[in-house]
């Protein structure tokens, strides 16, 4: 893949996860990329830590802090136009046609400045391949952009659950006393498998996680509002 820009970058080994894709970031965003962070596209799946999209194509990296097989393998998993890795510039030999050649993807050198040592080879062809990166581009929301940095760890990320509960208090404090079979018709299922298991499951979740959610069990249907106070 041809970029807008290279860079040379400046000799620094030693850089955190987070400050590596934030440099990144800044460099996509120059080149005119729309970027999304620590994006789980699926309930229980994988997170890409940068999803860029430009002109409908789809540019998936990971970003570490070391060149390995665990990260190139990583890369390879997404169904995406270009996949790449972003590491930290070192002084030691790198065997960058094992990336290139092998596994196809890319690989970003980072420093205070980016260069793009092996450019990404274009993975989907045909149809399913476009079908497939089309779902992953309908999967992002304008919240994965600033939701969480890429780079960070445990469960910062912007979940499916988290995107329903966001989506589910917006009903709730736009139709205070609604309830879950009205916020089911504004909805559908969001990251449940069916109705039947929005309707089971959500109630529950309100109830014992969300404390921001006060139920009024006194009627039936139980009647949702949001807590002035959360």
């Amino acid at each position: 893949m041809k970029l807008d820009k290279f860079y040379r970058p400046k000799r620094r080994e030693h850089i955190k996860e987070t400050e590596l894709a934030s440099v990144v970031v800044s460099w996509l965003s120059d080149q005119h990329w729309d970027v999304y962070q620590e994006v789980q596209f699926t309930q229980g799946g994988g997170i890409a830590d940068i999803v860029a999209v430009r002109n409908e194509i789809i540019w998936i990296i990971e970003c570490k802090t070391s060149y390995c097989i665990d990260v190139l393998e990583q890369a390879t998993r997404w169904g995406v136009h270009y996949r790449s890795v972003a590491v930290p510039w070192s002084r030691a030999h790198r065997n960058y046609a094992v990336a290139e050649y092998f596994f196809k993807v890319g690989v970003l050198d980072v420093s205070e400045t980016v260069t793009e040592m092996v450019l990404a080879p274009m993975f989907i062809h045909g149809k399913q391949g476009v079908r497939q990166a089309k779902q992953y581009k309908d999967s992002l929301l304008e919240l994965h952009k600033t939701f969480c940095p890429a780079g960070s760890k445990g469960s910062q990320h912007l979940t499916p659950y988290k995107i329903t509960m966001t989506e589910v208090r917006k009903v709730i404090e736009q139709n205070p006393g609604c309830t879950v079979g009205f916020v089911y018709e504004q909805l559908g299922k969001m990251h449940y498998s069916s109705k039947q298991s929005f309707m089971g499951s959500l109630l529950v979740a309100l109830d014992s996680f969300e404390k921001w959610c006060k139920i009024d069990k006194d009627s039936k249907p139980y009647k949702l509002f949001v807590e002035q106070s959360q």
